[in-house]
Protein backbone atom coordinates (compact mmCIF):
# COMPACT_ATOMS: atom_id res chain seq x y z
CA UNK A 1 0.00 0.00 0.00
CA UNK A 2 1.46 3.53 -0.64
CA UNK A 3 0.54 5.34 2.55
CA UNK A 4 2.97 2.25 4.18
CA UNK A 5 5.62 2.87 1.54
CA UNK A 6 5.33 6.59 2.85
CA UNK A 7 5.66 6.13 6.71
CA UNK A 8 7.95 3.74 6.47
CA UNK A 9 10.28 6.10 3.88
CA UNK A 10 10.05 8.79 6.47
CA UNK A 11 10.82 6.62 9.14
CA UNK A 12 13.75 5.34 7.61
CA UNK A 13 15.13 9.28 6.84
CA UNK A 14 15.06 9.62 10.81
CA UNK A 15 17.03 6.59 10.97
CA UNK A 16 19.62 7.81 9.18
CA UNK A 17 19.71 10.95 10.93
CA UNK A 18 22.52 11.65 13.96
CA UNK A 19 20.95 10.45 16.97
CA UNK A 20 22.12 13.45 19.52
CA UNK A 21 20.86 12.94 23.09
CA UNK A 22 20.21 16.22 25.05
CA UNK A 23 22.22 17.42 28.47
CA UNK A 24 20.81 20.03 29.19
CA UNK A 25 17.18 20.65 31.61
CA UNK A 26 13.97 21.15 30.67
CA UNK A 27 11.20 19.03 28.94
CA UNK A 28 10.16 20.19 24.94
CA UNK A 29 6.45 19.63 24.74
CA UNK A 30 5.35 19.23 21.19
CA UNK A 31 1.46 18.93 19.71
CA UNK A 32 -0.07 17.50 17.09
CA UNK A 33 -3.97 18.14 17.28
CA UNK A 34 -6.62 17.40 14.99
CA UNK A 35 -9.55 20.28 14.69
CA UNK A 36 -13.24 19.46 14.58
CA UNK A 37 -14.67 18.03 17.53
CA UNK A 38 -10.81 18.53 19.48
CA UNK A 39 -10.35 22.00 18.89
CA UNK A 40 -13.52 23.30 18.35
CA UNK A 41 -17.18 22.19 17.65
CA UNK A 42 -17.71 23.26 13.99
CA UNK A 43 -21.10 23.77 12.72
CA UNK A 44 -19.77 22.49 9.09
CA UNK A 45 -22.13 19.79 7.69
CA UNK A 46 -21.14 16.50 5.45
CA UNK A 47 -23.54 15.29 3.08
CA UNK A 48 -25.04 12.01 3.03
CA UNK A 49 -27.66 9.11 2.57
CA UNK A 50 -29.29 7.46 4.73
CA UNK A 51 -31.44 4.02 3.19
CA UNK A 52 -35.16 4.49 4.44
CA UNK A 53 -36.09 0.87 3.69
CA UNK A 54 -34.53 0.83 0.33
CA UNK A 55 -35.05 4.55 -0.66
CA UNK A 56 -31.51 6.88 -0.17
CA UNK A 57 -32.73 10.08 1.37
CA UNK A 58 -30.24 13.34 1.80
CA UNK A 59 -28.67 14.05 5.11
CA UNK A 60 -26.49 16.21 6.45
CA UNK A 61 -24.70 15.01 9.61
CA UNK A 62 -22.23 16.80 12.15
CA UNK A 63 -18.63 15.65 12.09
CA UNK A 64 -19.63 14.45 15.48
CA UNK A 65 -21.97 11.76 13.94
CA UNK A 66 -19.96 11.31 11.11
CA UNK A 67 -17.40 9.85 13.21
CA UNK A 68 -20.18 7.29 14.74
CA UNK A 69 -21.70 6.36 10.99
CA UNK A 70 -18.98 6.56 8.50
CA UNK A 71 -19.03 2.80 8.33
CA UNK A 72 -22.70 2.21 8.98
CA UNK A 73 -24.52 0.08 6.34
CA UNK A 74 -27.40 2.68 5.98
CA UNK A 75 -25.27 5.96 5.43
CA UNK A 76 -23.10 6.93 2.22
CA UNK A 77 -21.55 9.59 1.10
CA UNK A 78 -24.13 12.14 -0.75
CA UNK A 79 -24.25 9.75 -3.76
CA UNK A 80 -20.95 8.10 -3.35
CA UNK A 81 -19.08 11.42 -4.13
CA UNK A 82 -16.86 12.40 -1.36
CA UNK A 83 -16.53 15.68 -3.77
CA UNK A 84 -19.87 16.57 -2.76
CA UNK A 85 -20.31 14.66 0.48
CA UNK A 86 -17.29 17.21 1.74
CA UNK A 87 -17.77 20.49 0.03
CA UNK A 88 -17.40 22.32 2.51
CA UNK A 89 -14.83 20.88 4.29
CA UNK A 90 -12.69 22.38 1.09
CA UNK A 91 -13.40 25.61 0.79
CA UNK A 92 -11.82 29.05 2.64
CA UNK A 93 -14.86 31.17 3.53
CA UNK A 94 -16.47 28.44 4.93
CA UNK A 95 -13.83 27.35 6.98
CA UNK A 96 -13.37 30.93 8.42
CA UNK A 97 -17.14 31.69 8.46
CA UNK A 98 -16.93 28.22 10.89
CA UNK A 99 -14.41 28.97 12.90
CA UNK A 100 -15.59 32.31 14.12
CA UNK A 101 -19.32 30.74 14.45
CA UNK A 102 -17.76 28.56 17.06
CA UNK A 103 -15.72 30.68 18.92
CA UNK A 104 -18.73 33.50 19.18
CA UNK A 105 -20.94 31.05 20.18
CA UNK A 106 -18.02 29.34 22.84
CA UNK A 107 -17.85 25.64 21.24
CA UNK A 108 -14.61 25.09 22.83
CA UNK A 109 -14.12 20.96 22.34
CA UNK A 110 -12.19 19.18 25.20
CA UNK A 111 -8.35 19.97 23.43
CA UNK A 112 -8.93 23.97 23.29
CA UNK A 113 -7.57 24.96 26.46
CA UNK A 114 -4.63 23.16 25.93
CA UNK A 115 -4.55 24.30 22.58
CA UNK A 116 -4.51 28.08 23.85
CA UNK A 117 -1.54 26.79 26.67
CA UNK A 118 0.24 25.30 23.41
CA UNK A 119 0.34 28.84 21.68
CA UNK A 120 0.54 30.90 24.94
CA UNK A 121 4.24 29.15 25.33
CA UNK A 122 5.30 29.24 21.92
CA UNK A 123 5.63 25.63 21.72
CA UNK A 124 5.98 23.54 18.06
CA UNK A 125 2.69 21.94 17.07
CA UNK A 126 0.88 20.49 14.09
CA UNK A 127 -2.64 20.35 12.73
CA UNK A 128 -3.63 17.05 11.49
CA UNK A 129 -6.79 17.16 10.25
CA UNK A 130 -9.39 14.97 7.80
CA UNK A 131 -10.38 18.74 6.12
CA UNK A 132 -9.04 19.50 2.52
CA UNK A 133 -8.84 22.81 3.21
CA UNK A 134 -5.36 24.35 1.99
CA UNK A 135 -2.46 24.44 4.47
CA UNK A 136 -2.41 28.35 4.25
CA UNK A 137 -6.26 28.37 5.45
CA UNK A 138 -5.33 26.31 8.43
CA UNK A 139 -2.91 28.66 9.64
CA UNK A 140 -5.27 31.41 9.14
CA UNK A 141 -7.44 29.53 11.27
CA UNK A 142 -5.34 29.40 14.10
CA UNK A 143 -4.86 33.12 13.76
CA UNK A 144 -8.56 33.50 14.05
CA UNK A 145 -8.49 31.48 17.35
CA UNK A 146 -5.54 33.75 19.08
CA UNK A 147 -7.40 36.97 17.64
CA UNK A 148 -10.76 35.58 19.47
CA UNK A 149 -9.65 33.58 22.47
CA UNK A 150 -6.83 35.63 23.94
CA UNK A 151 -7.64 38.77 25.60
CA UNK A 152 -4.65 41.08 25.69
CA UNK A 153 -2.62 40.66 28.28
CA UNK A 154 -2.51 36.88 27.33
CA UNK A 155 -1.53 38.39 23.81
CA UNK A 156 1.46 40.29 25.04
CA UNK A 157 2.47 37.67 27.06
CA UNK A 158 2.83 34.96 24.31
CA UNK A 159 4.39 38.12 22.13
CA UNK A 160 7.20 37.88 25.22
CA UNK A 161 7.40 34.01 25.03
CA UNK A 162 7.95 33.93 21.20
CA UNK A 163 10.50 36.19 21.10
CA UNK A 164 12.36 34.91 24.11
CA UNK A 165 12.28 31.46 22.51
CA UNK A 166 13.17 32.29 19.59
CA UNK A 167 16.46 34.18 21.11
CA UNK A 168 17.07 31.28 23.84
CA UNK A 169 16.76 28.45 20.68
CA UNK A 170 19.21 30.53 18.44
CA UNK A 171 16.81 30.25 15.43
CA UNK A 172 17.90 33.04 14.02
CA UNK A 173 21.01 35.36 13.68
CA UNK A 174 21.80 38.18 15.92
CA UNK A 175 20.26 40.98 13.55
CA UNK A 176 17.22 39.30 12.95
CA UNK A 177 16.66 38.89 16.56
CA UNK A 178 17.34 42.47 16.96
CA UNK A 179 14.58 43.70 14.35
CA UNK A 180 11.83 41.77 16.19
CA UNK A 181 11.41 44.64 18.46
CA UNK A 182 10.05 46.24 15.25
CA UNK A 183 7.93 44.01 14.04
CA UNK A 184 4.40 44.64 15.35
CA UNK A 185 1.91 42.14 17.31
CA UNK A 186 0.25 40.31 14.20
CA UNK A 187 3.77 40.15 12.15
CA UNK A 188 5.45 38.06 15.35
CA UNK A 189 2.21 35.70 15.80
CA UNK A 190 2.51 34.94 11.91
CA UNK A 191 6.24 34.21 11.92
CA UNK A 192 6.06 31.91 15.09
CA UNK A 193 2.51 30.39 13.48
CA UNK A 194 4.93 30.18 9.99
CA UNK A 195 7.90 28.46 12.13
CA UNK A 196 7.12 26.14 14.92
CA UNK A 197 3.44 25.45 13.15
CA UNK A 198 3.27 22.56 10.73
CA UNK A 199 -0.40 21.89 9.07
CA UNK A 200 -1.76 19.16 7.37
CA UNK A 201 -5.13 19.02 6.01
CA UNK A 202 -4.71 15.49 5.06
CA UNK A 203 -7.51 15.78 2.41
CA UNK A 204 -6.08 18.89 0.36
CA UNK A 205 -4.65 18.69 -3.17
CA UNK A 206 -1.18 20.18 -1.25
CA UNK A 207 -1.43 17.20 1.06
CA UNK A 208 -1.52 14.81 -1.99
CA UNK A 209 1.19 15.95 -4.01
CA UNK A 210 3.50 16.63 -1.33
CA UNK A 211 3.34 12.81 -0.13
CA UNK A 212 2.35 12.01 -3.76
CA UNK A 213 -1.04 10.57 -2.66
CA UNK A 214 -4.28 9.94 -4.27
CA UNK A 215 -6.81 11.98 -1.44
CA UNK A 216 -10.01 11.29 -2.99
CA UNK A 217 -10.83 8.95 0.03
CA UNK A 218 -8.48 10.42 2.73
CA UNK A 219 -11.65 12.66 3.94
CA UNK A 220 -14.00 9.28 4.92
CA UNK A 221 -11.16 7.22 5.71
CA UNK A 222 -8.02 9.77 7.43
CA UNK A 223 -6.31 7.21 9.08
CA UNK A 224 -3.80 6.27 6.63
CA UNK A 225 -3.19 9.68 5.78
CA UNK A 226 -2.99 10.75 9.21
CA UNK A 227 0.10 8.47 9.99
CA UNK A 228 1.82 9.77 6.97
CA UNK A 229 1.64 13.41 8.94
CA UNK A 230 2.76 11.94 12.42
CA UNK A 231 5.34 10.91 11.08
CA UNK A 232 6.78 13.50 9.38
CA UNK A 233 5.85 16.13 11.66
CA UNK A 234 7.88 14.07 14.24
CA UNK A 235 10.70 13.99 11.67
CA UNK A 236 10.76 17.62 11.34
CA UNK A 237 10.93 17.75 15.53
CA UNK A 238 13.33 15.43 15.12
CA UNK A 239 15.56 17.91 12.22
CA UNK A 240 15.25 20.92 14.44
CA UNK A 241 16.84 19.09 17.61
CA UNK A 242 20.26 21.88 17.87
CA UNK A 243 16.92 25.00 18.10
CA UNK A 244 15.76 22.53 21.50
CA UNK A 245 19.25 21.74 22.81
CA UNK A 246 20.22 25.33 22.20
CA UNK A 247 16.88 26.49 24.14
CA UNK A 248 17.76 24.42 27.50
CA UNK A 249 15.40 20.66 26.87
CA UNK A 250 17.17 17.51 27.88
CA UNK A 251 13.67 15.53 27.06
CA UNK A 252 10.82 15.73 24.02
CA UNK A 253 7.02 14.90 24.80
CA UNK A 254 4.95 14.72 21.64
CA UNK A 255 1.35 14.62 22.32
CA UNK A 256 -1.48 13.54 19.65
CA UNK A 257 -5.09 14.49 20.03
CA UNK A 258 -8.47 13.27 18.27
CA UNK A 259 -11.92 12.43 18.96
CA UNK A 260 -12.34 9.56 16.31
CA UNK A 261 -11.80 6.64 18.05
CA UNK A 262 -10.35 4.76 14.92
CA UNK A 263 -7.76 7.77 14.30
CA UNK A 264 -7.18 7.21 18.02
CA UNK A 265 -6.07 3.24 17.48
CA UNK A 266 -4.60 3.98 14.23
CA UNK A 267 -2.20 6.30 15.86
CA UNK A 268 -1.48 4.61 18.75
CA UNK A 269 -0.94 1.66 17.08
CA UNK A 270 1.51 3.72 14.55
CA UNK A 271 3.43 5.13 17.58
CA UNK A 272 4.19 1.83 19.81
CA UNK A 273 4.95 -0.09 16.90
CA UNK A 274 6.55 2.21 14.94
CA UNK A 275 8.15 5.46 16.52
CA UNK A 276 8.80 4.38 19.78
CA UNK A 277 11.16 2.23 17.96
CA UNK A 278 12.75 4.83 16.01
CA UNK A 279 12.92 6.96 18.30
CA UNK A 280 13.27 5.65 22.48
CA UNK A 281 14.20 8.97 23.35
CA UNK A 282 10.57 11.15 23.04
CA UNK A 283 8.29 10.32 25.31
CA UNK A 284 4.83 9.81 23.16
CA UNK A 285 1.05 10.29 24.34
CA UNK A 286 -2.60 10.28 22.88
CA UNK A 287 -5.30 11.96 24.13
CA UNK A 288 -8.54 10.25 22.90
CA UNK A 289 -11.27 12.68 23.35
CA UNK A 290 -13.86 11.03 21.63
CA UNK A 291 -16.33 10.77 24.52
CA UNK A 292 -15.70 14.22 25.00
CA UNK A 293 -13.70 13.98 27.72
CA UNK A 294 -9.91 13.78 27.31
CA UNK A 295 -8.29 9.98 27.97
CA UNK A 296 -4.36 10.03 28.40
CA UNK A 297 -2.73 6.94 26.95
CA UNK A 298 1.08 6.50 27.46
CA UNK A 299 2.69 5.38 25.11
CA UNK A 300 5.50 2.22 25.91
CA UNK A 301 7.71 0.90 23.84
CA UNK A 302 7.10 -2.19 21.97
CA UNK A 303 8.85 -5.44 24.15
Amino acid sequence: MLHKKIVKGIINEMLVQPQVKCSVEKNLRVYMKDWDDNILFMPTKIKMDYNDDGNWIPVDITTEDFARLRNHLRYRLRDNNPEEAFKDFRESESFFRDVKWAIQRKRFAPSAQKFKEVLYYANPFAINTARGHKPSDLKKGVMLFIDMVFNKTQKKEMIKNIINSFIDEKRFNDYFISKLNELDYNQIIELYLDEKGEYYPVSSEEFGKKFGLDVKGSTSNPEHAKKIAIANFVKSIWSDLDYWINSGHKTISFGFSDDDQRNVNAAEDFIRNELTITYPEIHFVIYDTSDKETKKIVISKKN
